[in-house]
């Protein structure tokens, strides 16, 4: 019988983690092992993961990082004790349906796939669902060809935590380390090296979206997205693969890199937040990233929000700030 495990960093998440917990140990179809990974974060959610744990008398290993390391070296410390068939990264804040697991697994049966996928309610602190962050899946199941490009396109979400992963497909340290942003290059890596994806439709993860969190406050990590952005032109840009990807990749630099830097830059900068010094430097390194030579190719890829951004970032990044004050 298939075998799956789960890894379960552990982060300063208190008031959130019995609900991850309690949300794994109500799967219809009963994870096999379970690794939590403390990532030191000084206070007592790893306490309070192993009692809900332990309350239940479900075994688990726990392991103890030797610093905080983040969240991607967090998952690769986990993954490396597993010895199951299949892997799912669980982030410590958030919840899965009761038939997650079991829903996963059948698809990825059904499908001959080596990778399965669900939706995702986005949902705010009083667990009230802001949105479903995905498009309507294709098909049950697509080449990992095709889900790289939904992928890039902004269609499906590189969320680690709402996918299923053959164990064999994942290597030995698929996730980045010593920085953020770290799913999105695994994700189409990983997409890439497969036969097969199973696709599900109906949201099956619940994703907590908290102010103040990684992907929403400006700091210096957010210039991590850089770093991600040059791992995804590795896997897809210039590659061979054609005009099309090329197009993809494109609208992904455009849309998740340079729009999400300067609106995390912008609005720390409405709210007073943002450090000018930091401020100043996000915006420089945005304009710089953007060249009015790729208009035509992001046309062409019928991206025509990321013409506007670039046009007016280019032009005017008051003029554009000042627009998304008000948007």
């Amino acid at each position: 019988m298939t075998t799956v495990g789960v890894v379960i960093p552990v982060y300063r998440c208190e008031n959130y983690v019995r609900g991850c917990i309690e949300s794994v140990l109500a799967q219809t179809r009963p994870v096999d092992q379970i690794v939590l990974v403390d990532d030191c974060g000084g206070d007592r959610s790893i306490d309070i993961a192993v009692e809900t744990l332990r309350e239940h008398g479900r075994e688990h290993r726990v392991i103890t990082q030797p610093r905080n390391g983040g969240l991607g070296r967090a998952r690769n410390t986990g993954l490396a004790v597993l010895t199951t068939d299949l892997v799912w990264f669980l982030d410590s804040d958030d919840t899965a349906a009761p038939e997650f697991v079991d829903t996963l697994v059948s698809a990825m049966n059904a499908a001959d796939a080596q990778m399965s996928v669900t939706r995702t309610y986005r949902v705010d602190e009083h667990d009230r669902v802001l949105q479903i962050d995905e498009a309507r899946p294709l098909a049950d199941a697509i080449t990992g060809a095709e889900y790289a490009r939904e992928l890039l396109r902004g269609r499906a979400k590189a969320y680690a935590c709402t996918k299923l992963f053959e164990r064999a497909s994942l290597g030995t340290r698929p996730w980045a380390e010593d920085q953020a942003y770290e799913d999105i290059a695994t994700s189409i890596r990983v997409a890439l090296s497969v036969d097969r994806v199973a696709m599900i439709e109906t949201p099956l993860y619940r994703y907590l979206y908290r102010e103040g969190s990684l992907s929403t406050a400006f700091s210096a990590t957010t210039f991590d997205l850089f770093t991600a952005d040059a791992d995804v032109r590795a896997l897809v840009a210039g590659r061979g693969r054609g005009s099309e990807w090329d197009r993809d990749y494109l609208g992904y630099h455009y849309r998740e890199v340079l729009t999400s830097i300067a609106h995390v830059a912008m609005r720390a900068d409405h709210a007073d937040e943002a450090d000018p010094e930091l401020y100043r430097t996000a915006i420089n390194e945005v304009r710089q990233g953007i060249s009015l030579s790729d208009i035509p190719v992001l046309w062409a890829g019928g991206h025509r929000r990321e013409i506007v951004f670039a046009v007016l970032m280019k032009a005017s990044p008051v003029l554009y700030s000042t627009i998304l004050r008000f948007r």
